[in-house]
Parts: structure tokens; sequence; C-alpha cells
């Protein structure tokens, strides 16, 4: 009677194990793909990884540049949801600039972090993608000579633009210890998200940028693990991500 029922066993168990497989196979292909692109700027990896290890709804790959922007200039980029720049990099060729061009333009999904708003100095296409931009040398904007500049290691006070919002929904005014950025020119047409009152900061720490078809995010936060560490910033990078990937499949 034991070896009569041992195959059915046996069965049973293979078929359970392989639904399990099944269900977490279709579990993993419904989460967002993200594409991390760093280069050009150094910055402590276990820290910076573990805020999108602690995005469930993510899965992500990375890349440094120039890769990255071979890759996009590619069709390979349309295994991802959402282009996501912590990268300070200014090369790319006419070819890369039509393809992100090309790509906003049918509604992809761009987010740039801190240090990647310094990115391309000499596209002018660049600012008016992301929204605003940290110029390395002065330039005059209406009349004003901006001379941007920064300082690590401040306590920021984090005031909440627009509750609303669905990157910045259910995340009240905080602080965070982190680095600012002075004296950024920012386009006029952005939407707030974030602000501060930081003497030696800009006004704006996010926001949103539309351009072609795309609602671009920008966030200044996250230069170091005193920022990545922090729950306002992981609950920002997790939402902005998972609004940023809703906006590209309307």
């Amino acid at each position: 009677m034991r070896n009569v029922r041992l195959p059915f066993v046996i069965g049973f168990l293979l078929a359970f194990t392989l639904t399990i497989s099944i269900q977490a196979a279709l579990a993993q292909s419904k989460k967002i793909r993200v594409l991390i692109v760093t280069g050009g700027h150094g910055f402590k990896h276990k820290p910076f990884y573990d805020v999108f290890n602690s995005i469930p709804s993510i899965v992500y790959d990375t890349l440094v540049q120039p890769e990255a922007n071979a890759l996009i200039a590619s069709a390979e980029v349309s295994r991802y949801d959402v282009l996501l720049f912590y990268d300070m990099f200014d090369t790319i060729t006419p070819a890369q600039q039509d393809a992100y061009i090309a790509l906003l333009k049918k509604g992809a999904s761009m987010i740039f972090l801190h240090h990647a708003l310094v990115s391309y100095q000499d596209w002018p296409e660049f600012i008016r993608i992301v929204g605003g931009q940290y110029h390395t040398h002065p330039v005059v904007v209406k009349g004003d000579t901006l001379k941007a500049n920064y300082e690590h290691d401040v306590t920021i006070p984090v005031k909440v633009e627009d509750k609303k919002h669905p990157v910045t929904r259910g995340l009240g005014d905080f602080e965070i210890f982190d680095e600012v950025y002075g004296d950024v020119e920012i386009l006029p047409g952005v939407k707030p998200l974030l602000s501060t009152t930081h003497p030696k900061s800009m006004r704006y720490l996010a926001w949103i940028n539309h351009y072609g078809k795309s609602d671009v995010t920008y966030i200044q936060l996250g230069h170091g693990p005193s920022a990545f560490s922090n729950p306002n910033f992981r609950k920002l990078m997790g939402q902005a991500i998972e609004w940023s990937a809703r906006q590209s499949k309307k």
C-alpha cells in the first residue's frame, strides 16, 4: 500500500513545486525593471544599493558610463521600465543625444538623482530635459550671475511642496543630513515637489519636468550613507520609481 501511494505523493510534490516556481516567476515578471546608471562620481556602493534592495516592487540592473549611453541608444533599452541616473558624465555622442530625446518623445520614464544634475555641460538640451542644471562655470540667468556651489554634511530642513502628488504622498516635512547645491539654474516651468529654506541651498530639492511625452523626475537629495538610510529618502525613491513607471504605460 505504501508503494502505491509513493508515486502519488511524489507527483503531488512535483506539481506543488512547479506551481510555486510559476507563481514566483509571474511575481518577478510583474516587478518594475529599473536600470541604474552610474559613473563619473564616486559613492558608497552598498549603502546606495541598499536603498533599491529595500523597494520590493522593483528589480534592477546597474551599468556604468559610457556603457549605459551605448545601451540607451540601442534596442536593449526596451527591457527597462525606468532609467535612473546617478551618474555625473559629460561625454555623449550626437546619436546618443538623439536616442534620449526619441525615448522621451515616446514617454519614457527617467529619474535624475543628485549629482546627475552636473552632467552634460556642453549639451544645451540637457537642462530642458531635466528642468535644471548645476553649471560648473558661472552663467548669467535673467541678469543674475549664478556660480553653482556645494557643501557636504549639513542638516537640511525639507518641506513637502505637494503633499498630494504620488511621489511625495504620505511624506511630512522632514530633516536630512546630506549635501546642498547652491546657485543652480532651475527652469521656471518645473513642478516643485520638495523645497528647503537652507541658506546655502537652491530652493527646490525635487521637481517634475515635462519633456516630450515624459514627466522627468529630479531629486537633489542622495549624497551619502546618512541620506541613503533616511526613511523619508527611501520612501521618496520608491514612490518616484513606481509613479514614473506608471507614467510610461499611459
